[in-house]
């Protein structure tokens, strides 16, 4: 389980600093010409809320996928006797 908290740390890491980047190139795009200005802000109206939506959605899905019932781990399982 560790293991699976490491991997998704270091795409959470990778993917806020792609984030930054992206940031940063389209705030100085912003600043070499103003009227792109306008179309950020219409692309981050829609993009926002998408983001959002693909978090909790993602999340509630991986919770689901965790809890399913029916799925025993192998030392949870009962020790079955076969008859002699």
């Amino acid at each position: 389980m560790a293991n699976r908290n490491q991997s998704n740390a270091a795409t959470a890491i990778a993917l806020l600093g792609l984030l930054l980047v992206s940031a940063a190139i389209l705030g100085l795009m912003a600043l070499v010409l103003p009227q792109l200005l306008g179309v950020l802000i219409v692309v981050l109206i829609f993009a926002v809320p998408a983001v959002f939506h693909y978090l909790v959605w993602g999340w509630w899905l991986s919770q689901m996928r965790d809890n399913q019932p029916g799925d025993e781990k192998i030392e949870d399982r009962p020790a079955t006797v076969d008859p002699p």
